[in-house]
């Protein structure tokens, strides 16, 4: 069996035709069919259900395709992890972000990332902090843009900047006419967080340190993004913390919104990139963040 037996039996499963699937892996239908029929002779099984108009896998196919398909992964992360150590820039640079910074900064890093390398390609992840941490073990992204510092087994935290935090509520709140709050003035027991695997649910609870937050809103609302949570708002159910870098995205979308600064300090976000110690590719990382912190997003400020 070699990796062309995987490819041809992933593309049969994939367009259910073997003349389809010839095409995709460019040989002849009688080329690809033969070699299937050997791998099946040689496996002792077979792999598919012919009709006269489509083709599926058997049983014993599905579970030989799903295992074709991640030998196909690995072969792709060797070739990767070789061409990274021969040619940085010839491999794809794969970021992770997490979702409450992701909506508001990838055009920023696509930008950057082109200063640095008008040829290097991207391919971006969107997950919650914790997954990102495990993609980088695994080696399913280069570097993770975080909100740190993250103390990681095996990787580095580097620092670019950092944003404020603002309280945003609706436009007929009580505080809707201030344009200033302390801490203590945040009613936290209004204060709608975002569901679990948000790295601002936790940050916004560190900084609250109170016990009854959310206690005044309905039992078991829940968000899974700013921009859902600034609609609940704008509909009266109480209020949250949103980083400044998304107050123009999330501005635009709901104008029955009121942003207030926060006069406390310890309001802030810190934003860098995880990567793992030893990486073949931290130059790349290097230029990168040297780039952003010489053009950094408007009203953020700069860390080294």
């Amino acid at each position: 069996m070699n990796l062309r037996d995987l490819e041809y039996i992933v593309a049969i499963e994939r367009y259910g035709n073997f003349g389809k699937a010839a095409q995709a892996c460019h040989v002849s239908q009688p080329a690809l069919s033969s070699q299937v029929k050997k791998l099946e002779e040689r496996l002792g099984v077979e792999l598919f259900i012919r009709g006269n108009q489509m083709v599926s896998p058997t049983e014993a196919g599905c579970r030989i395709i799903s295992t074709a398909r991640e030998m196909q992964r690995s072969a792709r992360q060797i070739n990767d992890m070789a061409a990274e150590y021969r040619d940085p820039l010839s491999v794809p640079l794969k970021i992770g972000i997490f979702p409450t910074l992701a909506p508001f900064v990838v055009p920023y890093v696509t930008k950057s990332v082109k200063d640095v390398s008008a040829k290097m390609k991207l391919i971006y992840r969107e997950k919650p902090t914790a997954n990102l941490i495990m993609e980088m073990r695994d080696r399913t992204i280069d570097i993770a843009m975080v909100s740190g510092p993250i103390d990681a087994p095996g990787c580095d935290f580097t620092p670019v900047f950092k944003e404020k935090l603002y309280l945003i509520v609706a436009d007929n709140h009580r505080l809707s006419n201030q344009d200033v709050v302390k801490a203590d003035e945040i009613p936290r027991d209004e204060l709608l967080l975002l569901d679990n695997d948000h790295c601002l649910r936790n940050e916004a609870i560190s900084l609250c340190q109170e016990k009854q937050i959310g206690l005044d809103l309905p039992e078991d609302m829940s968000a899974t993004s700013l921009l859902t949570a600034s609609q609940y708002i704008a509909d009266g159910y109480g209020c949250t913390l949103v980083p400044e870098l998304g107050m123009p995205f999330i501005g635009r979308a709901n104008p029955r919104i009121r942003f207030i600064a926060i006069d406390d300090e310890r309001f802030v976000r810190k934003i860098g990139f995880l990567s793992r110690k030893g990486c073949a590719r931290k130059h790349i990382l290097d230029a990168l963040c040297n780039q952003m912190r010489n053009q950094p997003p408007e009203n953020v400020t700069v860390l080294h």
